[in-house]
């Protein structure tokens, strides 16, 4: 007993004078401030949630590293040298603090294996049960959330529309909880089908359906009164129910409160990022909000250069009331670019075909915030002017900004089409016609002639520049066969569709004869 503490005893005193216990005190606090830095910037950089768990990963996978290189390595004025044992105490005491320094590392590196065999499932890409991001979405509850019901006066239905917006657009950003896009659950609005008949066509476990009434009180006031209930689809039974009945001021804070109750009768857990993007508010100007509702209503809705511009309007009226207000500062950004872009085509592309003037004549600060449209346009104008680099430079450029875009937002159609038009511009062919047959598939043209055919025309725009002509000829039959603003004398003016001018196909649906 008394040989083993002193064995015991020799190797502490060598860990001591090889520093390792320094070193592992050093690397304890090097790696609480390296995972605290991960955790407060990772969130504000719109990193996957998955990069925090690879260095929690990373921090533990390297501690036993490191201690063996403490043990074996020291640092010297000579440069980094090999760690001899104390001479007068080699031959004592090498082989029992050799078999000791073993065991230590040994168990060391169980734990760190362990817990990196607990973490390293969960990362995308990697095997087992939480392979990919796709994989893991699996298990996730699956939740829509129904067009609230307006209860108040006509003119009040884009304010319930709003609200069922605001609900779903947080509920959205919840790992662990896929929500079916609201393109796709507004085709269900006035519908007389059953919650469950619903909940079993759009494949989801829960529906989220309420009423909103807002009411102006004889003293000037005015309140709003919303009646939310979860029901789960497999009997139909209620999971949770509400009344709100507020000040108008504090429709935020019911927005917001709805998706926590939703989210705690659903039994998930919430990390701290995802509690303050549910409470988060888009303002505080009702006025704002409401020019922001009717700028939506309108730039979704346009079919004219008029309407468009009406919507633009709306919405520098929302911006200038609130200057702080990101929704309608995006959708002004929308706006800007829909005008421009109809313009630029028209104008430019089709009647003047001066590309050179044209890319001169571009400028970012018209298309607002959203610049990947300006870099596509660039991008396709370079390329029509046979500036050949520059096109790719100007694709690339779109492409790295629609995607850190697409990572926040993964259900906007429009961030799928313009990544599909970056991806055929840089021969990426594969991926290009699959994020414009995204874009189609979240929009399509039966729900919104006017938007849902701008996709479709994009798809059929991406066909011809990969090359795919007949596929390009489907669509734009599609488009002439649905009630959408796309005309023969337009197809004939616009040089987008000159590849496409001697295929008999394209002749004949010019002609009519399809």
């Amino acid at each position: 007993m008394a040989r083993s503490d002193s064995r015991l005893r020799a190797f502490l005193a060598e860990l001591q004078r090889r520093r390792v216990f320094r070193v592992a005190v050093v690397y304890a606090v090097v790696a609480f401030g390296v995972l605290q830095v991960a955790d407060i910037a990772f969130p504000a950089l719109k990193l996957p949630e998955w990069t925090i768990t690879l260095v929690v990963a990373l921090t533990l996978l390297g501690f036993p590293v490191t201690m063996v290189l403490a043990w074996a390595f020291d640092i010297t004025p000579r440069g980094v040298v090999r760690t001899e044992p104390l001479a007068e105490e080699s031959a004592r005491l090498q082989r029992p603090g050799r078999a000791l320094a073993l065991v230590a590392v040994g168990l060391v590196s169980l734990v760190a294996v362990g817990a990196a065999g607990y973490i390293l499932p969960k990362l995308p890409g990697w095997w087992g049960e939480g392979a990919g991001v796709e994989a893991s979405g699996l298990d996730r509850a699956k939740l829509v959330v129904l067009p609230f019901v307006n209860l108040g006066r006509t003119v009040d239905e884009d304010f319930a529309d709003g609200v069922t917006e605001e609900i779903t657009a947080r509920l959205a950003g919840i790992r662990g909880l896929g929500v079916i896009a609201r393109t796709s659950a507004i085709q269900y609005k006035d519908s007389a089908k059953s919650v469950k008949e619903i909940g079993e066509e759009l494949g989801v476990d829960y529906v989220l359906e309420g009423t909103v009434r807002w009411e102006n009180l004889p003293d000037g006031s005015s309140r709003v009164r919303v009646t939310p209930q979860l029901i789960k689809v497999a009997d139909a039974t209620h999971v949770w129910a509400e009344i709100y009945e507020e000040p108008i001021s504090s429709v935020f804070d019911v927005q917001s409160e709805i998706a926590e109750k939703v989210v705690d009768a659903l039994g998930l857990e919430l990390i701290g990022p995802e509690r303050e993007a549910l409470r988060a508010e888009p303002t505080r100007n009702l006025e704002a909000y409401n020019y922001y509702l009717l700028g939506k209503e309108y730039l979704a809705s346009s079919s004219s250069a008029a309407s468009a511009q009406e919507a633009l309007e709306l919405l520098e009226k929302a911006v200038e009331l609130d200057p702080d207000f990101e929704l309608a500062q995006r959708r002004l950004a929308e706006a800007h670019a829909s005008l421009y872009w109809s313009e630029f085509r028209m104008l430019f592309g089709v009647r003047s075909r001066d590309y050179d003037e044209t890319l001169s004549r571009l400028q970012l600060d018209s298309f607002g915030t959203d610049t990947a449209s300006f870099y596509l346009a660039r991008a396709i104008v370079a390329e029509r002017a046979e500036q050949v680099e520059f096109a790719s430079v100007s694709f690339d450029s779109a492409r790295v900004d629609v995607e850190r875009r697409l990572a926040v937002s993964p259900g906007e159609s429009r961030l799928h089409a313009q990544l599909g038009l970056a991806y055929a511009g840089l021969g990426r062919k594969d991926d290009a016609v699959r994020e414009g047959r995204r874009a189609v598939e979240l929009l399509p043209i039966s729900e919104d002639a006017y938007a849902g055919a701008a996709l479709v025309d994009n798809l059929a725009h991406i066909y011809v520049m990969v090359g795919e002509y007949e596929a390009a000829v489907d669509q734009l039959e599609v488009l002439l066969n649905a009630d959408a603003p796309v005309t023969v004398p337009w197809l004939n003016a616009d040089p987008t569709w000159d590849p496409l001018r001697d295929r008999p196909s394209f002749q004949a649906l010019l002609a009519g004869d399809q």
